[in-house]
């Protein structure tokens, strides 16, 4: 037969697919969910802290260390202060008592210990307010009145690490337990170590329900730690439901987890015990 000059090189037959059967459905992963955007915004992170998550210290000049500290922080060693940590619309700080816990509850800013000098932001906490209130009952158990010593465990000391177990963005400046550490070194360098006035045997030959019955100080923090939760828990209703009605207005979509996260709706008192 005849071949054209033009044909070119035989090429090779091109075989269609085969179409293979969709695999079971067990083995699909099922489509991410995103939510449709919300015609007037956007919904916000649940991860995000509202702004009254905020944490911040307080910091306190005490009764009659102005000139103290006059000389102490022109040295670089800090000052006399008496310090707590404003969470949740209340002061939390730590100081000496013959029974019981040693941390205590005051009104933002209102501590009788000293005059108020200043106020510094840590930044917000990751933690809603029962949990930090988790926080607190561990701290109450472990940070016992009769444990307070003016060096090596004082208020500053107490407030830095709750400032930690709070997971707040800013550390707490270092001025603030300088006077403290300087002093402890200097008793240590000199042989000098003041002695606790009680043991933990006067703590421990009471039950709880004694010190309840016959302390009357050990009573007032415990009806303090229930109100303390109560103030609380009901102020955190209060925001997050105003933040839940102010967003809405805007036109921004919340998720009513975020309401039940930060503010739930049903929460069982801790004992401080």
């Amino acid at each position: 037969p005849m071949v054209s000059a033009t044909t070119g090189p035989a090429q090779a037959p091109v075989w269609p697919r085969p179409q293979l059967p969709p695999p079971p459905s067990s083995l699909l992963r099922p489509p991410l969910h995103q939510p449709p955007p919300h015609q007037y915004g956007c919904s916000l992170p649940l991860s995000e802290p509202p702004e009254w998550a905020e944490v911040a210290l307080s910091v306190y000049e005490l009764n009659g260390a102005r000139a103290l500290n006059a000389v102490t922080e022109t040295v670089g060693l800090g000052g006399a202060y008496h310090v707590g940590i404003e969470v949740y619309w209340l002061e939390w700080s730590f100081g000496w008592s013959w029974r019981g816990t040693g941390v205590h509850v005051v009104p933002v800013g209102k501590s009788s210990i000293g005059t108020f000098k200043e106020r510094i932001s840590l930044g917000k906490t990751p933690l809603p307010p029962h949990e930090v209130f988790g926080v607190l009952a561990g701290l109450r158990r472990e940070w016992t009145g009769q444990d307070y010593h003016y060096l090596r465990q004082n208020c500053g000391h107490f407030c830095v690490e709750l400032a930690r177990r709070l997971h707040v963005p800013r550390e707490i400046p270092g001025w603030v337990t300088s006077l403290a550490e300087t002093g402890d070194w200097l008793s240590q360098l000199f042989g000098g170590s003041p002695a606790d006035p009680f043991t933990e045997e006067d703590y421990s030959a009471h039950s709880l329900l004694d010190l309840l019955r016959e302390d009357p100080d050990v009573a007032r923090s415990e009806l303090e730690w229930q109100w303390a939760q109560e103030h609380t828990f009901e102020r955190a209703r209060e925001a997050a439901q105003l933040d839940f009605q102010t967003k809405m207005m805007h036109g921004i979509l919340m998720d009513t987890s975020l309401f039940n996260q930060w503010a739930p709706h049903s929460y069982s008192l801790m004992t401080g015990l």
